[in-house]
């Protein structure tokens, strides 16, 4: 095997002749090397290292064995270990590689992380395996494929945060290039890659290390069905083509057709087209999330409102991003598959003909998510079994090499949103290694006015969200309160405190946290009474904040982060930071109620002095313990009641049953705070919206509280002391008549189950120390394994 130390000289390559002045958002560049191998006794397995600079897709006689690195960033660039003994034959085989670089010079993917050189690396350590990369291998820039630049793009559908849709010219010339015969003569020979100056000690932009999450699975599947179709070729015959037979559909020459195809529910896959004939055929291929309200236009520059109610109705349109293909042969097999996966619940496929007939031969698919072990079942009824199953459909969809906000426009990684999607993987998971990958790219961010980045790993520099730095706070807590590594606590408690010192710089003289620094995005929710027109970035924030100098909630929020951040250092032995904290908290306290309260509504300001009111402010005056008690109670119910004030969106929700159960009224609230999740099931969709104001994104991860819902509270699993040393038991029995559940814990699953006429059952699969409550009572005892313990009513 590899020294540790071939990563230090690892064999990057690269076309001659390569300008990235070129003013494309991305490019893509074909390798591939022939050689010669017999299978002896002593290669029961040959792995081999593998990276590129941005993305690679690697195949070994054609079949794909790799798809990377992993998301990386400047700090840590990744590459795959693959096993490729398994796809070589006895005699000449062929390795290759697709590889995608976005520029460092124009905008390209937001999410997907350029070094100032491209470059591809493959390292064998076999000495029978002489396939490292050097000037040996042939390259060629792909050019009859394109990604749409930025001037194409239809800004109806919001910015062009992706830059992956391509516009493809058919190269016959390139039939067979990853498969051994295939004449590559005149294609380029590599240079070696390097930023080496003479006496300069000059390092390697890319710091290798080994990927940290499992590789994505590609799971094979097939649409779910036809829609509708226009021009000659029926629905049944579409039909026929999407399922397991394959059974061709010809279009006739000089001949349109369009087909929408269907799943079930909304995924994210690689998709899959085979054709052969049809010289000058044009193929356009839209994925969409749903149907939707007719806006009279297929392309706008800017974006529109967009109408949106019953997702499947198909009496409206499909909106969406659109790949191009166009044929330029007549030969016996054309295949198209997008380089990036594609997220849709809808494809609606155009084909035009010229003067010969094309034949589409197979459309498939190939599911992908990061593969997330659930070993949390429920069962707690049709409703909350439904919401349930489309909560964890939203967050596999925002789980890839990173946590993402949206699969389908953005695919960026957000703390604010994280926070959330992290927290509910531990309610579902032993598996931590994406949340530990998020935590520490968040740390490696870190700015020099002590802010993580708010959106990272980034491809381009993007507006600052000051605020989201705290839910990284409360991230780490997450993770603290579930695993309980003081380690990880401990490497990650400077980031903490910097953060902590950059909110309390900008304590103004009315103890209050002030305006942020210009240039900044003071963020805090997708609120419709907030938006000012034409300005986004002094939108989404109470408009108090302009008007008064600060935002009631800005405090409120750091005063709540700071009460995890004490926990965090007490936790560690840092017993005097903890109690500094608590006294920063005290002082924010004291200021809120004497600056922002107002008497004739009896309701927390938005910002001092101003009479205006939102449910953030109140929520987080209840979380954060500068209302408590009774006062508490009146005041949530008041909030929840009072449509009056700015609503929380579906992210901040998760909050607001925070304070529901804190405030000690969350049996009474629970109903009625689950409608909105009833609206959007109403309305037929299969993941859960970015929120009820814009109706853009139809699956965002952050909106999946109901999973946290559902463990800690229906059934009431929850960490009692960091690591689960000791299991809170807490079911809320008036919710529903019958619950059955099996929740993880890092103590092992909990078994809680009850029903009519029967009594509170809870049963562990491992010595757990745990406390249950049972109508107001606490019994603290050590549950044993296979030993049900039966709570009387």
């Amino acid at each position: 095997m590899a020294s540790p130390d071939w990563t230090l000289a690892a064999p990057w390559i690269w076309l001659p002749r390569y300008l990235e002045e070129d003013n494309r958002p991305g490019r893509f560049f074909l390798f591939r090397k022939t050689f010669q191998w017999h299978p002896s006794d002593q290669s029961q397995t040959l792995p081999i290292h593998v990276s590129a600079d941005s993305r690679y897709r690697l195949f070994i006689n054609g079949h794909r064995v790799s798809w990377g690195p992993c998301k990386s960033y400047p700090g840590k660039w990744y590459y795959e270990t693959v096993d490729i003994r398994p796809y070589l034959r006895d005699g000449e085989n062929v390795i290759s590689a697709r590889v995608l670089r976005y520029s460092t010079l124009v905008p390209g993917s937001s999410s997907i992380v350029s070094m100032p050189l491209p470059g591809f690396m493959l390292y064998s350590p076999h000495a029978e395996l002489a396939i490292s990369t050097d000037p040996s291998w042939t390259c060629l820039e792909q050019r009859s494929v394109k990604i749409i630049p930025q001037t194409e793009w239809n800004y109806l559908l919001g910015p062009p945060f992706l830059s992956n849709n391509e516009r493809v010219e058919e190269d016959p010339s390139l039939t067979g290039w990853q498969l051994p015969g295939y004449d590559d003569a005149a294609w380029d020979q590599a240079v070696v890659q390097s930023n080496a100056v003479k006496m300069l000690p000059m390092m390697s932009p890319w710091k290798l290390t080994p990927r940290p999450i499992p590789e994505l699975p590609e799971v094979p599947g097939r649409f779910d069905g036809i829609v509708k179709a226009t021009g000659p070729v029926s629905t049944d015959q579409w039909n026929a083509l999407i399922r397991e037979d394959n059974k061709p559909v010809v279009i006739p020459a000089d001949t349109r057709v369009t087909v929408d195809l269907s799943v079930d529910a909304l995924m994210t896959a690689f998709v899959n087209f085979t054709f052969s004939g049809g010289a000058g055929a044009q193929v356009s291929i839209l994925y969409s999330e749903c149907y939707e309200k007719d806006l009279g236009v297929e392309t706008a520059p800017f974006p529109m409102p967009r109408t949106k109610s019953n997702r499947s109705d198909a009496s409206g349109r499909l909106y969406g991003v659109k790949d191009f293909y166009t044929v330029t042969s007549g030969q016996d097999v054309h295949v198209y598959e997008p380089f990036w996966f594609r997220c849709f619940r809808y494809v609606q496929v155009e084909i035009t003909t010229d003067a010969s007939p094309l034949t589409l031969t197979s459309i498939s698919l190939r599911e992908t998510s990061y593969p997330l072990e659930i070993t949390t079942k429920v069962d707690a009824g049709a409703e909350l079994n439904q919401i349930w199953e489309i909560s964890l459909r939203t967050l596999q969809n925002c789980r890839h090499e990173t946590y993402e906000d949206c699969p389908f426009y953005e695919q960026n990684q957000f703390a604010s949103d994280s926070r959330l999607q992290l927290l509910f993987t531990y309610q579902l998971s032993p598996d931590d290694r994406l949340a530990r990958k998020t935590i520490e790219e968040f740390h490696a961010s870190r700015t020099p006015d002590g802010l993580i980045v708010a959106q990272y790993p980034t491809g381009f520099a993007s507006k600052q969200i000051p605020q989201f730095s705290l839910y990284w706070i409360l991230m780490i807590h997450d993770h603290m309160m579930y695993f309980a590594d003081r380690a990880l606590v401990r490497r990650y408690l400077s980031t903490v405190d910097s953060i902590i010192q950059h909110m309390e710089d900008r304590i103004d003289d009315r103890g209050l946290v002030g305006q942020f620094d210009p240039g900044t995005w003071p963020f805090v929710d997708w609120v419709q009474d907030w938006f000012v027109p034409g300005q986004i970035f002094k939108s989404c924030m109470p408009p108090a904040y302009h008007i008064a100098g600060a935002a009631t909630v800005n405090s409120l929020v750091y005063a709540y982060a700071l009460l995890h951040a004490a926990e965090l250092c007490e936790f560690v032995g840092r017993i005097s930071t903890a109690e500094e904290y608590r006294t920063r908290v005290r002082t924010i306290q004291r200021a809120v109620n004497e600056l922002c309260t107002s008497t004739s509504q009896e309701l927390y300001l938005d910002g001092p002095g101003v009479e205006q009111y939102s449910q953030h402010t109140q929520v987080f005056a209840i979380l954060s313990e500068t209302v408590t008690g009774d006062a508490a109670k009146q005041l949530l119910r008041r909030t929840m009641s009072d449509s009056s004030l700015a609503q929380c969106s579906y992210a901040m929700k998760f909050y607001a049953f925070r304070a529901a159960e804190k405030a000690g009224i969350y049996d009474e609230l629970f109903g009625s705070m689950l409608d909105p999740w009833r609206s959007m099931i109403a309305n037929n969709m299969t993941t859960w919206a970015e929120d009820a104001v814009n109706a853009r994104s139809d699956c965002h991860g952050w909106s999946a509280s109901p999973v946290n819902e559902i463990v800690t509270q229906l059934f009431g699993v929850k960490p009692a002391e960091p690591g689960f040393q000791r299991v809170r038991i807490e079911p809320r029995r008036g919710l529903v008549a019958v619950a059955e559940g099996v929740l993880y814990t890092p103590r092992g699953n909990i078994r809680v189950q009850w029903g009519p006429g029967k009594p509170l059952m809870v049963e562990a699969t491992r010595d757990v120390e745990v406390e249950v409550v049972v109508d107001g009572q606490v019994v603290r005892k050590v549950l044993g394994p296979g030993e049900p313990v039966v709570f009387s009513q």
